[in-house]
């Protein structure tokens, strides 16, 4: 209660300036700050929680701000990126192999006999083009794929394991 009631005497602006405070001696330090996200009663059950990392005592690292353009840097942005990106890579290939399909059987299909509309396209203009959006469809899905190993291989150079890029390992 006691406590309660030194809060409530304080203003929150005396409160951002001790907070302030409190981070710049923490950077002095050379302690990062965590944030801490979603429930904190799962976090910490009995309590303890730590708020801050202590780091080994040498030359203070200087902060490289990553510009918005950079790759994702969390195991969770990294993952979902590739999620996405075999996903695409599955509906293509499910394409692909319709598209193959379609080809094949207009090879194997019976010319068409009697009347012919000028709206219908003959056998041998359907074969072309399907073969077209084969090609177009290939090439895209290695590109997806080219796109997917980059992903990962910057997954792996900012330090995370492949089982947690793939969601088979654990996640921090």
């Amino acid at each position: 209660m006691a406590i309660f009631l030194l809060f409530a005497l304080q203003s929150l602006a005396d409160i951002a300036r001790e907070e302030a405070k409190r981070r710049e001696k923490l950077e002095e330090q050379g302690i990062e700050a965590k944030v801490i996200e979603g429930d904190i009663t799962r976090l910490a059950p009995n309590g303890n929680l730590s708020t801050s990392t202590p780091q080994l005592p040498g030359p203070k690292k200087e902060k490289l701000s990553s510009p918005p353009d950079k790759a994702p840097s969390s195991v969770r942005s990294f993952r979902s990126a590739l999620q996405k990106l075999d996903r695409a890579i599955r509906q293509d290939q499910e394409r692909l192999g319709s598209l193959r399909a379609r080809l094949q059987a207009e090879k194997w299909a019976p010319p068409k006999i009697g009347r012919v509309s000028t709206k219908g396209v003959g056998n041998a203009e359907t074969q072309e083009r399907l073969q077209a959006e084969i090609e177009e469809l290939e090439s895209k899905l290695k590109r997806t794929r080219r796109e997917r190993s980059e992903v990962y291989e910057a997954g792996r150079k900012a330090g995370f394991l492949p089982g947690e890029l793939d969601g088979k390992g654990l996640i921090p």
